[in-house]
């Protein structure tokens, strides 16, 4: 036993390294962010403000431009997709062929200053806000706060230094690129930092989150809070997995790998 679990160890970082390249997709726009669907079907947002929906093999299913880029995007499953656009204070949700199917505007009763959005469960909201460092979370109506706390000002002492938000199997997570990936339970108490500095998102597979950083992919499991990692060849600025899927993004360019977690 101990000899099969050694030479499957020795073989994490090697499964990286040799994946199957499927195809390079280049883009004339300027990717800036990058995001997958619980389906494998994945999404570029560029700077010009298009949202570009992919198949796993790179073939490209719909095309949507909009004024001006989201400032958090989460395609979920896929069938009810959410952005969320902090100059117009409005999120919107979005069919699977980009159809603005509801738009709401953030209503200042409920935050004076919203600085993240993120959608939970189908119709549920949190909100940070920017100048009293709390967090909500709005009713499935939009009309009631269900949750609201003001963070420690030791834990966050500037909102506005936190770039993404997202919630995944009923925790709230919170990126600062140069102090780590910030853990909140549904009620919004603190549980965990991982520390860690100069990464710009990270995402979920499965019961883990993990993000890329210097050649690496670092898994981190919710439920048990132990750590992996896997090797990683080339320079890309994030990397993104599916169950099939491994995909290298540049500011220019996405690789397409087989992948097999």
């Amino acid at each position: 036993m101990k000899k099969t679990v050694l030479c499957f160890l020795i073989l994490i970082p090697a499964a990286c390294l040799a994946q199957k390249k499927i195809k390079t997709l280049e883009l004339s726009d300027t990717i800036i962010s990058a995001a997958v669907d619980r389906p494998g079907e994945f999404y570029l947002m560029t700077v010009s403000g298009q949202i570009q929906k992919f198949d796993k093999n790179g073939k490209l299913l719909v095309l949507y431009r909009h004024k001006g880029a989201p400032t958090l995007f989460d395609p979920r499953d896929g069938s009810r997709l959410f952005a969320y656009y902090r100059d117009q204070q409005q999120y919107d949700y979005l069919n699977p062929v980009f159809e603005v199917t509801a738009a709401y505007k953030i209503d200042d009763v409920f935050a004076i200053a919203p600085w993240l959005v993120t959608t939970s469960g189908d119709h549920k909201l949190w909100i940070l806000d920017a100048v009293d460092h709390s967090l909500k979370k709005l009713n499935a109506t939009h009309t009631a706060v269900e949750v609201e706390i003001v963070v420690d000002t030791t834990l966050i002492d500037d909102a506005t230094t936190f770039t993404a938000m997202r919630d995944y199997q009923g925790f709230l997570f919170l990126l600062n690129p140069e102090k780590g990936i910030y853990i909140f339970n549904g009620l919004g108490k603190h549980i965990r930092t991982i520390e860690v500095s100069g990464i710009s998102d990270f995402n979920f597979l499965g019961e883990e989150l993990y993000y890329y950083k210097e050649g690496k992919i670092n898994f981190f499991d919710l439920f048990s809070a132990e750590s992996r990692s896997m090797e990683c060849t080339g320079a890309p600025n994030t990397v993104l997995l599916t169950d099939e899927r491994m995909l290298k993004v540049s500011f220019k360019s996405v690789d397409i790998f087989e992948f097999r977690p």
